[in-house]
Order: structure tokens, then C-alpha cells, then sequence
């Protein structure tokens, strides 16, 4: 498998945001206000799907130890990560149900959840053989799709309080 050294640098992106997420969360929950909703999920989003993207990228490398056939190592791989994904989206989704008020956010939601849905698919397939070779392409995804909401909500729980601040400043300069 000549594909390590790009599930090792996804392991360390996972690992390099659920650690700054950490500390962000440390500075940022000090405050005398309750976190809502959206800032626990998005911070179980970053410490929980970060720490994963890291142990489902090794995980392919570590299954290569006891096996050399490639099929078996995507099949288990994938598979295991389609039920990682598949709780995720169900935890985000029940969490946040009834929480997300602006029709904006609302869209914004229901195309990551679309978007997750496919990806299962994929890794369904992938893991399967069904429809696409059997390999990396679609593992990666599914890992780069999980760094990238980690991400995304890593920028979410760093920018919030900054424009809560903004605009509470703007409010009270225009009164």
C-alpha cells in the first residue's frame, strides 16, 4: 500500500484540531455563560470526530499487519468507518433537532447530513465492492470530509464569541 503516508498526515491533522479545539474550549467555557447546544456538539464534533479521523487512518495501515490482502483491509476499514459516520450524523442530528433555528443554518445542516448519507453509500460500496473499485479514494473521503466538519467547527467555536462581541459592540454604539 504506497497510500500510508497520506492516511498519516490525515491522522495528524485529526489529532493537531481535536488539540487546539481543547485548548480554545478551555479559554473560551471560563466564561460565567452556559455553553448552548450548538457549542457542546460542535465540540464533541472536534474532539470526538478529530481523535476518530486519526484512528480510522491508522487503522487500514494496522490491518495491513495481519493481512496483505488489500480487498479485506478496505472492506473492514470502510465498513467499521460507515458505522462511525452513520452514529455521528445520528448523534449531530438528535442533538441539534429543534435547535437550529435560522433557515440558513437549517440548509447549511440538512447538506452536511446529505452530504454524510453519500458518503456512507460510498464507503458502503467501497467496502462491498459495489460500483467503485475498492481502495482508498473513498476511505479518503469519507476521513478528509470528517477533517473538514472538525475543522469547520474548530473556526465556528473560535469565531463565535468574537463576533457575539462584535455585535454587542455595534449595539451598544448605535444606541
Amino acid at each position: 500500500m504506497t497510500d500510508i503516508s497520506t492516511l498519516e498526515t490525515v491522522a495528524e491533522i485529526g489529532v493537531a484540531l481535536a488539540g487546539f479545539a481543547g485548548i480554545v474550549a478551555t479559554f473560551q467555557f471560563r466564561q460565567n455563560t452556559a455553553p448552548t447546544a450548538g457549542e457542546i456538539v460542535a465540540l464533541t464534533i472536534i474532539v470526538n470526530m478529530g481523535l476518530s479521523v486519526a484512528a480510522f487512518s491508522y487503522l487500514p495501515i494496522l490491518a495491513l499487519s495481519y493481512t496483505s490482502n488489500e480487498g479485506i483491509v478496505w472492506s473492514i476499514s470502510s465498513s467499521l468507518l460507515a458505522v462511525y459516520m452513520s452514529y455521528m450524523m445520528y448523534f449531530i442530528h438528535s442533538n441539534l433537532r429543534g435547535k437550529v433555528k435560522k433557515t440558513s443554518a437549517r440548509l447549511l445542516f440538512t447538506l452536511f447530513q446529505l452530504v454524510g448519507i453519500l458518503i456512507v453509500i460510498s464507503l458502503i460500496s467501497n467496502a462491498l465492492n459495489i460500483g467503485i473499485e475498492r481502495g482508498l479514494p473513498a476511505y479518503l473521503t469519507a476521513l478528509v470530509y470528517g477533517a473538514y466538519l472538525v475543522g469547520m467547527n474548530f473556526m465556528r467555536l473560535l469565531l463565535l464569541p468574537i463576533w457575539k462581541q462584535f455585535r454587542a459592540s455595534e449595539a451598544s454604539n448605535d444606541t
